[in-house]
């Protein structure tokens, strides 16, 4: 009986020490993993920032090499073969020590750093044709089917209740909703999201970590523990006018559909439009109001070019229809990317 209760003992502490030593080695393949991946969006950073690589070329290495430290060790080799010719340089005023800092958020979970081919980039994104080469988001990024909505800061009372209705049929239909979290209709359309249970996503013009407009930050944390958050920007970007149009590309390459809730002349919700045109998406707008013709005249120009028109109580991503050669004030900025 000695023996044999000896020898159960004994087996107890080999399953016992089988199991730590199974433990430690997943620990350590797992912080390995976790230095190989911030090791790889570390290089991506630094190759995005490199002179003459704009999103083109830095998509063109990353298909060529498949790993960024691979592709910023010999990039200078095949210069000819990723001859940059986008605009993106336009939007890099980041310093090293702001790639420090973005490094260090990333390392330390308070954000999570993608690059351009990693798995869970977004990849609807690749539509662009040059995709950003890397993005940051604070939340649960994950595979959704994307509505935009889009809209005015100024949102006329009638519009508010109608993007509020057209929020609701989207989501009805299967869409989880993006914006891009300014006051007006991107408010509303993230709100009743929220509202909805629906998964909400808010592409910022700003570093994640700079909250743009202030009056939302307690909106944005409440997608943040539900949705995600995104941003091309380095953390610690300050809002600057070229950053919005840049915004409203990812916006627009995310979604499905684009819906404009209310959009006058020169809003921004337009160049969403522009480049969904560009890309192929569907726009959906709702009618303009018989007031007020102004604030209603992007709404207009929509339909003449062939949108769909939302009614209350009616279908939405049916009636949302491409639209081809539209062109927003400001877009040509972008043409290039």
């Amino acid at each position: 009986m000695l023996f044999r209760s000896n020898l159960a003992e004994f087996r107890s502490q080999l399953e016992s020490c089988s199991c730590f030593a199974f433990l430690l080695a997943a620990s350590i393949i797992y912080t390995n993993m976790k230095d190989i991946v911030l090791r790889e969006f570390s290089a991506a950073l630094q190759l995005s920032r490199e002179k003459g690589i704009g999103a083109a070329a830095f998509r063109r290495l990353l298909d060529l090499f498949g790993m960024p430290s691979l592709a910023l060790a010999h990039w200078h080799n095949t210069a000819s073969q990723v001859e940059n010719k986008s605009r993106q340089s336009r939007l890099k005023s980041a310093t090293s020590a702001m790639m420090e800092v973005a490094v260090e958020k990333v390392a330390s979970g308070e954000m999570m750093g993608w690059y351009y081919s990693q798995s869970g980039y977004p990849s609807q994104l690749s539509d662009l044709g040059e995709p950003p080469p890397v993005l940051f988001s604070s939340g649960d990024i994950r595979p959704a089917k994307f509505a935009a909505v889009v809209g005015t800061r100024k949102l006329s009372p009638e519009a508010i209740s109608a993007a509020q209705e057209m929020v609701r049929q989207l989501v009805l239909e299967g869409y989880s909703i993006v914006s891009g979290g300014a006051e007006g209709a991107d408010t509303v359309a993230l709100q009743e999201s929220l509202k909805l249970g629906a998964y909400t996503t808010a592409v910022f013009a700003t570093g994640l970590d700079v909250i743009y407009p202030a009056v939302n930050a307690g909106l944005f944390d409440k997608i943040r523990r539900s949705g995600v958050l995104l941003s091309e920007m380095m953390p610690g970007a300050r809002p600057q006018r070229s950053f919005f149009p840049a915004r409203n590309r990812i916006i627009a390459a995310l979604a499905d559909v684009v819906a404009v809730v209310q959009a006058g002349e020169s809003s921004g919700a337009l160049i969403t439009a522009a480049w969904a045109s560009r890309l192929g998406r569907r726009i959906l707008v709702l009618p303009p109001a018989q007031n007020n013709a102004s604030a209603w005249a992007g709404n207009k120009r929509l339909i003449e070019a062939g949108a769909g028109v939302f009614q209350a109580g009616g279908k939405a991503f049916s009636v949302a229809e491409p639209v081809k050669n539209f062109f927003a004030a400001g877009d040509e900025f972008f043409a290039g990317f």
